[in-house]
């Protein structure tokens, strides 16, 4: 079985040239560590005389696998050249001959960097092709180090036949620390690098960067690094320059991140380029929010939604040829080999759209017949920014006990279902008198269009309620930037409904804070719904915006009148 392989430029290549490269590919190293120095010496005449660099990756054993002629750079991952059946992950040494001048440095740089540390070599040999006046080829020993800014730090230069011996160079690497470490085995979550667009305003950027951080959080990974180019001229390629890909894709391999988010939103072509250009994986902030939405999706309805909106999402994203190869017509030309797997897909992706929608379609009619069934009873929506404690607030107002409460936790959208409860205001001498309060799904700025068109059914709520009680956590330091995007996109869905202004989290706020909320919105209501302050004023104020009756003056009493409530 053949144990070598020989590729990169060796197109052109005279026949005796190829069978020297050959001869040298098969010849055996020391075990474990080292190499050996015949081979390199004629392995850097070759480069000379082939005015290429060369490259020998060798296994545990002594055995090389791969030689490789011309730049690292020029391949997308090394492991895609050699027999696929020494793939499995061993101790591989790299060791490079460079045809260039003495004056040129030996240190890994652009994206030879990125290629040789996806090989998780223990030690990279890089050596002079040229000797010096006094007869000696430089050569310098590199270990993969994740604090260095091009993922390799340099661990010993001097003469290659020093470097060659198999004793020293068995040392340095146990003394090097393990490249393994790089992939982070022992990590359970899924380790992300985010990749920003800044702009001028430096507040907006750090308030976007904490938003997606949050995002990523939500979906369960945890951000390991973040990568920042100031906007500038846009390449319509890739949105980010070249230069600050390759360093993207070398802070990938130092942090060992399988993924990359970017928070802006990519056509399909940027992001293949992405892909192709970081040998990694790329998500975009509209495609991490749907992930979101799936793993949070507990009801019937809410995971077709979400389906419907990541099918949606992903039908102008499948990778092919496309049209090019249609043979769905009749007549001369249109007879062939059939339809390509792709448009098969795609046929399956539209009909499961159209499914889908008759589904929806469905849903919104079972919702209008629950609204017809409460059209008796005023109706209020909790409207807000995600994480902005609705649901919390709805627990506290309408006293719900634990079996019977919304799942209410610190976390980017916690709820998906619009929930909606019953509460009941006392008065004394007749019945009591009841509204309904629906908490509704969380809003975000740049709400992607798919989740938009998708969750309509549930955002109907939100247009069918009497009053909006835009729900603002005061404890954020951006809640104005919130409040803003939530009034926008209320007037992207045409709530036209009277919206009163509910400022809540006011015991983590300072006194600032709330004169400033008091100058933007004299008529806004203040409340805390982890400490439940300000529930009798809000319950005085739906009394008065319903019914008309003028708050009661401040008596002692229990400031949780009893309440009651009933689904949906």
């Amino acid at each position: 079985m053949k144990q070598t392989h020989l590729s990169g430029r060796t197109r052109g290549l005279r026949p005796s040239q190829l069978h020297q490269l050959e001869s040298l590919s098969h010849r055996r190293h020391p075990r474990d560590d080292g190499a050996d120095l015949l081979t390199l010496e004629r392995l850097a005449e070759l480069s000379l005389e082939l005015k290429q660099s060369l490259h020998l990756l060798i296994d545990a054993r002594g055995v090389c696998r791969l030689l490789w002629v011309g730049p690292l750079g020029e391949s997308e991952r090394l492991q895609g050249h050699w027999p696929g059946e020494s793939r499995r992950r061993q101790r591989w040494r790299l060791i490079s001959a460079l045809p260039g001048t003495q004056g040129e440095t030996l240190k890994p740089e652009g994206r030879e960097a990125v290629i040789a540390l996806d090989v998780h070599t223990s030690h990279w040999l890089r050596l002079h092709a040229s000797v010096t006046a006094s007869g000696i080829r430089p050569a310098a020993i590199w270990q993969a180090d994740s604090a260095e800014s091009n993922g390799w730090r340099c661990e010993a230069t001097g003469k290659l036949q020093d470097l060659c011996e198999a004793g020293q160079a068995e040392q340095r690497t146990e003394q090097a620390p393990d490249t393994e470490n790089l992939d982070h085995p022992g990590v359970s979550q899924e380790r992300v690098l985010l990749l920003t667009l800044a702009g001028s305003d430096s507040a907006a950027n750090e308030r976007d960067l904490a938003e997606l951080e949050g995002l990523t959080r939500s979906a369960g990974a945890c951000p390991v690094a973040v990568c920042r180019q100031r906007r500038g001229q846009i390449n319509p390629q890739t949105l980010w320059g070249t230069g600050k890909l390759q360093e993207v894709a070398l802070d990938v391999r130092r942090y060992g991140a399988s993924l990359v988010i970017t928070d802006r939103e990519l056509t399909p072509v940027q992001a293949r380029n992405l892909e192709r250009l970081l040998n990694c994986p790329v998500m975009d902030r509209s495609e991490l929010i749907l992930d979101i939405f799936a793993q949070r999706a507990s009801s019937a309805a809410g995971r077709l939604q979400v389906e419907l909106a990541q099918l949606r999402y992903r039908l102008p994203r499948l990778a092919g040829r496309g049209r090019s190869l249609s043979r769905q017509g009749g007549g001369i030309g249109t007879r062939g080999p059939g339809e390509t797997q792709l448009e098969k897909d795609r046929r399956a992706i539209s009909r499961r759209i159209e499914h889908l929608g008759r589904e929806l379609r469905q849903l919104e009619s079972h919702r209008a017949r629950l609204r017809k069934q409460r059209s008796k009873l005023p109706k209020v929506a909790l409207v807000g920014y995600t994480n902005a404690g609705k649901s919390s607030l709805l627990n506290v107002l309408c006293g719900l006990d634990q079996g019977r409460s919304v799942e209410a936790k610190n976390s980017l959208f916690a709820t998906l279902d619009p929930t909606t409860r019953r509460l009941c205001l006392p008065q004394t001498g007749s019945a009591p008198r009841e509204l309904l309060i629906t908490d509704t799904v969380g809003f975000i700025r740049e709400l992607p269009g798919p989740l938009m068109q998708a969750f309509m059914a549930t955002l109907e709520e939100t247009r069918e309620a009497d009053r909006l009680l835009l729900v603002v956590d005061l404890g954020n330091p951006d809640w104005q930037g919130q409040l803003q995007a939530v009034h926008s996109i209320l007037d992207r869905l045409e709530c036209h409904q009277p919206r009163k202004v509910l400022a809540n989290q006011i015991d983590r706020c300072d006194a600032s804070t709330l004169e400033l909320i008091r100058i933007l919105d004299s008529d806004a209501l203040y409340v805390s719904a982890t400490q439940g302050t300000g529930l009798k004023g809000l319950r005085a104020w739906l009394e008065q915006a319903f019914w008309g009756v003028s708050p009661e003056p401040a008596h002692p009493g229990p400031s949780h009148p009893s309440s009651e409530h009933a689904d949906e």
